[in-house]
């Protein structure tokens, strides 16, 4: 069984590393790129996607630094009503795939990447919180009753089809703060015009992961 592919880091992989020849000044920059840089330096934590369309949660990643370097980490998805388990322990990966109480399991697949604390998977380093200052167009901040602070961050999309070859019509994220400046949320919206991508990540148990069980046993 291959291993899981990542859906939601394409163009944040394809992003890392890019030259900010030029600050773009956007509402709550410092606070998110605080809040952004603090989740790099997360040793565990606990990442839900809630699928906006549906407002089912379909992905669940967990993730813990192991004392001997290792990293171990438990991904969970569903999607055309499978739902697909990867699991490292931090010298081996599982993998199983269930639908109408079938299940399929394998392990030590020849693409199988086993990550560290210095090598992590790239879901434990923040990179699910989208953020890259060069490719934005504009922001937006609002509060609500409460005090919690949204702030909407419009990006390029002629620079992200030119980069990544796709075709794009939109791609906005959000993060919102509570009136303390605690993070409650992220979203991510995106459409080539057809379809369109919506997705809700809240984080869980930062740094407070201390075990990570294999469900695939």
């Amino acid at each position: 069984m291959k291993r899981l592919v990542p859906i939601l880091l394409s163009i944040c992989i394809c992003f890392t590393g890019c030259s900010l020849r030029k600050v773009i000044e956007l509402e709550g920059r410092e606070q998110v790129e605080a809040f952004v840089a603090e989740a790099k330096t997360w040793q565990s934590g606990r990442y839900l996607l809630t699928n906006l369309a549906t407002g089912e949660t379909d992905q669940v990643f967990s993730f813990m630094n192991n004392a001997d370097g290792t990293q171990c980490y438990l991904y969970e998805r569903v999607a055309d009503e499978t739902l697909y388990t990867e699991y490292s322990d931090g010298k081996e990966i599982y993998f199983t795939a269930e639908k109408d109480g079938e299940i399929t399991e394998g392990e030590g697949a020849e693409d199988n990447i086993l990550y560290t604390a210095e090598n992590p998977h790239p879901y434990s380093t923040g990179e699910l919180l989208f953020y890259v200052n060069l490719y934005a167009l504009g922001s937006t901040a609002e509060t609500d009753s409460e005090g919690n602070v949204t702030y909407k961050y419009i990006y390029d999309v002629a620079k992200i089809n030119k980069t990544l070859d796709t075709s794009l019509s939109s791609f906005t994220t959000t993060y919102t703060f509570d009136k303390d400046g605690k993070f409650l949320y992220f979203t991510q919206e995106n459409s080539d015009g057809t379809n369109s991508y919506s997705y809700m990540i809240e984080v869980l148990d930062a740094n407070s992961v201390t075990e990570l069980d294999n469900p695939t046993k």
